[in-house]
This record gives C-alpha cells, structure tokens and sequence, in this order.
C-alpha cells in the first residue's frame, strides 16, 4: 500500500520537477573595508565577537565601526551595510524617533549575521531578544522543496512565504508573519514541528502538515459569535483535498506523539 502511494505520489508531480524559485540577488559592496556609499569605514577586532563598536567623525564627519574580525567575509556584507546604516544613525542626537531605528537596525543586524552563520553551518550567537534562524534543512527532509512541491501543486505557486524546523520542542506546527532583516517588509513563516524530522516520517506525512500550514496564509480566521474559528468549515474542505489527507492525519495522530515523547528525552528519531 504504502509504496502505490508513494509511486501515486511521484506521478502527480508533487515532488516531481519544479522551477527553481528565483534567487534573490545578494547586496554588494564595493569593499570589506567601506560600506556600498563610501561614506562608513571597517574595521575588525579578532577581539569581538557579540559586539560592534561605533567611533563618529572619522570621514567628513561619518563614522567608522569595529566588526569582529570573521564579518570580512563577504558573506557578511549585507550585515556590514545594515551596521553602517546604524552607525550614521547612532551618531545623531537621540531623539526617541532616532533611539527607535538604532534600536531596530541592531536587531535586524544581528539576525542576518545569525542567519550567515547557522547556513555556514556554524552556531548562531546567543540572544534571548532575537529571531531564531531559519533552518529549512533537517536531518531527513528538506522543507524549502517540499514546500515548493506543494506550493506548485495546490497553490500554482502564487503563495511567498519561508519555512523553518521549529525551534520549539513541543509537537505543534504553525504560522507566523515576521520582519524580514534585510529589507524590514513583513514575511510569511511556516515552523514544522522537529517531530517531522524522523527516519519513521515519510514525505506524504511532512507535505501534510506543510499543506495545513500553507492553508492558514491563504484562508483568514473567521469570526463566529465573537469568537475566532481558525478551522472553520472552508479551511476543513480545502485540507481534505490533500491527496494523502487520511495517511498524513494517521500518521499525525499515532506516530507524532511518540516523536515528541522522544525528543523530550533527547532521543534520536
């Protein structure tokens, strides 16, 4: 049975061959040593690594900012420019208006050197404040395409949103709406429960869930007596149209929560 499923699985295409999604070009700058303007000037200490310092005045009255030694990479510019951008703010009197950019610059800075670091394949910096990375590539299954598959499969490919493996340790997947570092515009973000990402998943099970998720995008809360239906009658005819509906909600139910009984006891899946 479950291999006719999967070879049905294949000849819709759902994880056949798709358009790649088109790859957002990277900010460049002209230098490691100076912002994309000219106006700001790197320098790096081997000595920092949670910090960055600001010094004002150094170029017709623009500033100059200390980054740890590793941000010369040129992984990094983008989080060099975001820093100089910070740098001409933090010189300037500090109006509220002002503390409040200053304030959102640093977050977004550092959320983008996490990124670079966790796709390096490295440890993000610690922070109690800050956006975890996104990490769409787990130890079984990758969600970039498996949400690519069923976005072109259900969705003609028309939904824009990311995905991540939650950083939380309970079973439950969902959707959140966030602010991209880089540009500072609102994102989609689906999070899929780590239970997913086991041996004992099959992909049918993990496209379930994504689907689900895709679906609270597309499908507002509706109100009902003052209340807030997030499963409402249209979201629950939508989710059965999901060709494996019944295996994805099996596998949900039996095997899920033996998966979070596991990753609870720090036990590999």
């Amino acid at each position: 049975m479950a291999g006719d499923q999967m070879d049905m699985f294949g000849q819709l295409d759902l994880f056949g061959n798709y358009p790649e999604q088109p790859k957002v070009p990277a900010v460049q700058a002209a230098s490691p040593d100076c912002s994309a303007n000219g106006l700001v000037n790197f320098k790096y200490n081997p000595l920092l690594k949670k910090s960055i310092r600001c010094k004002g005045g150094v170029l017709f009255g623009h500033p100059e900012v200390m980054l740890p030694a590793y941000m010369r990479d040129p992984e990094f510019t983008a989080a060099r420019e975001l820093a100089a951008e910070w740098a001409e703010h933090a010189v300037r009197r500090k109006t509220q208006k002002n503390k409040a950019i200053i304030k959102d610059l640093v977050t977004r800075f550092w959320t983008v050197v996490d990124q670079v670091l966790v796709d390096r394949g490295e440890k993000p910096l610690e922070s109690r404040n800050r956006i975890p990375p996104i990490r769409p590539k787990g130890k079984y299954h990758d969600l970039n395409d498996i949400l690519a598959a069923v976005n072109d499969t259900y969705f003609d490919g028309s939904l824009n949103c990311r995905i991540t493996w939650s950083n939380r340790v309970g079973g439950l997947s969902y959707h959140t709406t966030r602010k991209d570092p880089l540009t500072g515009e609102d994102f989609h973000l689906i999070s899929i429960s780590k239970g997913y990402d086991a041996a004992n998943c099959p992909k049918y099970a993990v496209a379930g869930v994504v689907y689900h998720e895709c679906l609270h995008i597309v499908i507002p809360v509706e109100m009902r007596n003052g209340r807030r239906v997030v499963h409402g009658r249209v979201f629950r005819q939508r989710e059965r149209r999901y060709i494996f509906y019944d295996e994805w909600t099996k596998w949900h139910k039996d095997v899920l929560p033996r998966n979070i009984r596991a990753l609870l006891k720090h036990k590999e899946l």
